[in-house]
C-alpha cells in the first residue's frame, strides 16, 4: 500500500443513491487499505463549504474522489459548481467518476476530468458504472436494471487500489485526459449541445394532487438542489435538475408525472448509441 496518500476525499451527489452506492464502495476500500477517508454528500446542506475548507487545508499527502450521475450527456450542475469552487490544489491526485442509466455516459467524465486539471489537480483515473437508470424506477423492465452490482462492485475496489499502488511508484500517475473522452468528436461536439437547460422542455411534467398533499415538505427534504418552494403546495424553481426525487419519494405519492414518452425517447437513445463496455475504469 501507498505511504504517499495518508487522507482521502469523497465527494458526491447522488439523487437516485447509485452514485452514493460507489462513493460508499470507494470509501469502504479505502479504509480497508488505511486510509482516513472524509465522505461528503453534496445534496446536504452546508456540506460544499465545509469539505472546500477542509481540502484547502491539505498541504499534501490527499487525494480526491469526485462523483457525479450523468444526465443527458453531461455530469449534474451539483457537482461541476462544487469543482468550480475548489481552491487550485497543485498536483492533488483526482478521480472522476460517473453513473449513468444505460442511454449513454455522455461526456461527463471528460468534463469532469477537464474542469479538475484546470484546477492544478492530477487526474490519475477515472469510471464510469452502469446504474438503474433514475426516471425508470416504476417500469417493467428498466435500463441499468440491478446495477451496479457486484462486478461493478469489484471494479470499483480494484480502481482504488490500483491507484493508490500507481501514485506509490514515485510518478504522479497522471493519465491521458482524452481517454475519457470516448465518444467521436463529432457525437461529443453533440453532446455539448444538448443541456440540461434545453432539456428540461421535454421533460415530463409534475402535478400537484392538492387533496392528497399533507405538506410535510419531504420531497424539499429529498431535493438536491433546494428547488421546491411552497406556496402552500410544492412549486418547482428554476434550478431544479429533474432528478424526479419529489415523485419517487412523496410519501403520500402527491406529485405526479407521466414517464411513458420519456421512455421511449431514453430507450432510443440506448439503441442509437449502444455503449460499451457499461462499466469502465480508466488508469
Amino acid at each position: 500500500m501507498t505511504k504517499e496518500i495518508q487522507k482521502a476525499f469523497v465527494v458526491y451527489c447522488s439523487p437516485a443513491g447509485t452514485t452514493r452506492h460507489v462513493s460508499h464502495i470507494i470509501t469502504n476500500q479505502l479504509q480497508k487499505l488505511k486510509i482516513e477517508v472524509i465522505e461528503c454528500d453534496l445534496s446536504k446542506k452546508f456540506s460544499e463549504t465545509s469539505i472546500i475548507t477542509k481540502i484547502n487545508r491539505v498541504k499534501s499527502n490527499a487525494c480526491l474522489f469526485v462523483g457525479s450521475p450523468v444526465y443527458v450527456s453531461h455530469a449534474i450542475p451539483p457537482v461541476m459548481n462544487f469543482i468550480a469552487r475548489l481552491p487550485k490544489k497543485s498536483q492533488m491526485p483526482v478521480v472522476p467518476f460517473v453513473t449513468w442509466g444505460g442511454a449513454t455516459s455522455g461526456i461527463a467524465l471528460y468534463e469532469m476530468g477537464k474542469a479538475l486539471s484546470e484546477k492544478n489537480m492530477t487526474v490519475v483515473g477515472g469510471a464510469k458504472i452502469l446504474a438503474l437508470h433514475s426516471m425508470m424506477w416504476q417500469m417493467k423492465n428498466p435500463l441499468g436494471k440491478k446495477h451496479p452490482d457486484e462486478t461493478d462492485d469489484q471494479m470499483i475496489q480494484k480502481m482504488v487500489t490500483d491507484v493508490l499502488d500507481k501514485l506509490s511508484d514515485g510518478s504522479n500517475g497522471a493519465i491521458d485526459l482524452s481517454a475519457l473522452k470516448y465518444y467521436p468528436a463529432d457525437i461529443a461536439a453533440e453532446m455539448e449541445k444538448t443541456t440540461l437547460k434545453k432539456a428540461k422542455s421535454y421533460m415530463p411534467k409534475r402535478k400537484v394532487d392538492e387533496d392528497a398533499c399533507t405538506e410535510c415538505k419531504e420531497c424539499s427534504s429529498a431535493c438536491p438542489t433546494d428547488a421546491i418552494s411552497f406556496n402552500p403546495y410544492p412549486e418547482f424553481e428554476k434550478n431544479c435538475i429533474y432528478c424526479f426525487n419529489c415523485v419517487r419519494l412523496c410519501p403520500e405519492d402527491a406529485i405526479k408525472a407521466d414517464f411513458s414518452k420519456t421512455e421511449k425517447r431514453i430507450r432510443d437513445r440506448a439503441e442509437q448509441f449502444k455503449e460499451t463496455p457499461p462499466s469502465q475504469i480508466f488508469l
